[in-house]
């Protein structure tokens, strides 16, 4: 189906590629990949990434049994990835996240990043609901979950370059991010067809299924989540 602007999977791509080019320029990236940032702008960035996806397989699992039949199969081979249960024998990401942590000397923060992603996946929960239906809901946490597979797998080896150049981390802490520079380009393509395969069979126009998607990636999703402290510190000061 034409919606005026293509199909629908290179429209949401397109705004997948602006968000990411927003990300990659915006002042907080160019610190972090320049080294211009202070430490502490690292280790906070650290732990949000780690609180952003230490609960990955948790939304997998509801996206899974949500996912029309035609994209069963990517999901649950995603799900079974992520914790470290595929083919592969891979070991499971949230524990990636936890060994990054600890070989960056930020260990001792591991329980409240831990404690602040079950906040996170709590809030979704028993927040009143941003959407109308579970549907929705399901539409809006999937697009998330595709965008960042479609950022990561354009922007992680530079993350993974800069923090073994700036925060001096070594090549075993920074497996989640290397990791993820290889196999989300895979992720991001059949993300892509998900979401579509998502939006038709649950019958959603492509004005409305385009609304949720705008919705969900507003303020930049990628800064919204790994550099939310200093998003915040900038949208009080007016800066935003």
């Amino acid at each position: 189906m034409d919606n005026g602007h293509g199909t629908l999977r290179s429209t949401i791509e397109s705004c997948f590629a602006r968000q990411v080019a927003s990300f990659t320029t915006s002042a907080e990236f160019l610190a972090l990949e320049t080294g211009s940032g202070g430490s502490g702008q690292y280790d906070a960035f650290l732990e949000n990434v780690a609180r952003a996806h230490l609960r990955s397989p948790q939304l997998l699992a509801f996206l899974y049994a949500l996912a029309p039949p035609s994209a069963a199969q990517d999901l649950r081979e995603n799900l079974l990835e992520e914790l470290g249960l595929d083919e592969s024998g891979g070991r499971p990401h949230p524990d990636l996240l936890r060994d990054l942590l600890v070989r960056a000397g930020l260990g001792g923060r591991l329980a409240t990043v831990e404690a602040r992603a079950d906040e996170d996946l709590r809030r979704i929960v028993v927040e009143p609901l941003l959407y109308g239906t579970l549907r929705d809901v399901g539409l809006a946490a999937l697009t998330e979950i595709v965008a960042f597979e479609y950022m990561l797998s354009r922007v992680s080896g530079r993350i993974a370059r800069a923090l073994a150049e700036h925060r001096g981390l070594p090549a075993p802490a920074l497996e989640w991010f290397t990791h993820h520079s290889e196999v989300d380009i895979r992720h991001a393509e059949q993300g892509l067809d998900d979401l579509e395969a998502y939006v038709r069979y649950y019958e959603f126009a492509d004005d409305e299924a385009l609304t949720i998607v705008e919705m969900t990636l507003r303020e930049n999703v990628f800064a919204r989540r790994y550099f939310r402290d200093f998003v915040a510190t900038n949208a009080a000061g007016g800066r935003r």
